[in-house]
């Protein structure tokens, strides 16, 4: 990996402002441990080689570089950064998510999932203290684009191999649900076209051919929202590109695609089974709400709506067992109350806007203006993708108002609290 990091060197030119970066740079070797993770995320060698599930190779390299981090600050005598406000958002919802446990419907399965919030937190930390360059930051997006080939040709070779639910590709681990792996390749589709915005003819074509490889695997999920998703990403990267070529080249390869989904992709069972899919994420919505209403301060606990939900389902669905809260805010809502859901909403929020305030800063150079214009598009993917999935609990949202965080340190935009 420190060859792919050492790989992406950006070299302003002399009209450009050199980035303002913070004083120190941790190590490479912590760096890179964090570039393997976030590739790890994606191709989880756990599932993927049943053999290394025993060594739990992602959190070790989690640990391992968040070790490295503590010693490195406490040798240089630094403290540990947030950012604010995006850092104290993410806490106060983890800490929420924490505290639903104790009153959660189902404890254990609430306290596995705050567990998991807690090591998003962790991830969040070593993120902005760690990308602290704009060779970094582009470093850490190579990463998640190579690592989004590991479920899109998994995707690809499980279609082609017949292996199918219901008509529709998946993978492993968390891409097993279609509608999880459509969404999670969305947000990786605007980072690919950013990174291909100055680099060589070869390069470029390579990061095309991983888009191409990311949409048709989305397609072959036949997600309804992820498609709504992508559809949200192109219009947007369309907006944000500053030349009038590149905009009718998207627009029209938005339309074609369009075109030829509309033409050629079809659910199995019709629309009868599309208009109660369609009731069934009504319900979940009018459950979601009930939850909240009986439990306004800390929800029926985190990850916990579905159990929850045979008990404030409307009657047309309480004997039809327990469905998922297909919308993201209301699943805040409703598994973490108010005490969640506002920093959760404002986390979001402040993502999204400091994303597009930094791209009018003076101290990034044109590429790093780009990666932001990127990091943005791809978060509005997340929350559009959001309005038909519960995606709460989901690793890489997070992540990208953690990479939001470190363009604004980059930029030198950050007021510490």
């Amino acid at each position: 990996m420190t060859k792919v990091a050492d790989a992406v060197i950006l070299l302003p030119s002399p009209n450009e402002p050199v980035p303002r970066v913070t004083s120190a740079k941790p190590g490479k070797l912590c760096f890179n441990l964090l570039l393997l993770f976030v590739v790890s995320l994606y191709a989880i060698p756990a599932q993927l080689f049943p053999p290394l599930a025993a060594w739990h190779p992602a959190q070790i390299m989690a640990i391992s570089a968040l070790v490295l981090l503590v010693v490195e600050k406490f040798t240089l005598r630094q403290s540990f950064v947030l950012v604010w406000p995006e850092g104290y958002l993410l806490l106060a919802f983890v800490s929420a998510a924490v505290l639903s446990t104790f009153s959660a419907f189902w404890p254990l399965r609430a306290y596995e999932a705050a567990v998991d919030l807690i090591r998003i937190l962790v991830a969040y930390v070593l993120i902005v203290n760690t990308v602290v360059t704009e060779k970094r930051l582009r470093a850490f997006l190579v990463a998640v684009v190579v690592g989004g080939l590991f479920p899109a040709l998994g995707t690809l070779n499980g279609y082609f191999h017949g292996d199918l639910v219901e008509g529709r590709a998946h993978w492993i681990g968390i891409f097993g649900n279609s509608n999880e792996l459509a969404y999670i390749l969305v947000m990786v589709v605007p980072l690919a076209a950013v990174l291909s915005g100055r680099a060589r003819f070869s390069l470029r074509i390579l990061l095309w051919g991983a888009i191409a490889l990311y949409v048709s695997a989305i397609y072959l999920t036949l997600s309804r929202g992820s498609l709504m998703g992508l559809v949200g990403v192109m219009i947007l990267l369309a907006l944000r590109q500053r030349g009038v070529i590149m905009k009718l080249a998207i627009g029209v390869l938005l339309a074609g695609g369009l075109a030829f989904m509309a033409s050629s992709w079809k659910r199995s069972d019709g629309a009868t089974n599309q208009d109660y899919t369609f009731q069934q994420r009504i319900a979940t919505l009018k459950a979601g709400a009930a939850m909240f209403s009986a439990h306004p301060l800390l929800g029926v606990g985190i990850n916990c709506a579905i159990v929850a939900f045979p008990l404030y389902a409307p009657d047309d669905f309480k004997a039809k067992g327990a469905l998922v809260i297909h919308n993201t805010i209301v699943q805040a809502l409703s598994e973490t109350g108010v005490l969640g859901f506002v920093p959760f909403v404002f986390l979001i929020v402040c993502g999204l806007y400091h994303a597009r305030q930094v791209q009018h800063t003076g101290n990034l150079t044109t590429a790093g203006r780009r990666l932001a214009v990127g990091l943005e598009v791809s978060l509005w993917g997340a929350m559009i993708c959001g309005l038909s999935g519960g995606f709460l609990l989901s690793w890489f949202p997070y992540l990208v108002v953690g990479l939001i965080a470190s363009t604004r340190q980059i930029a030198g935009a950050v007021s510490y609290a």
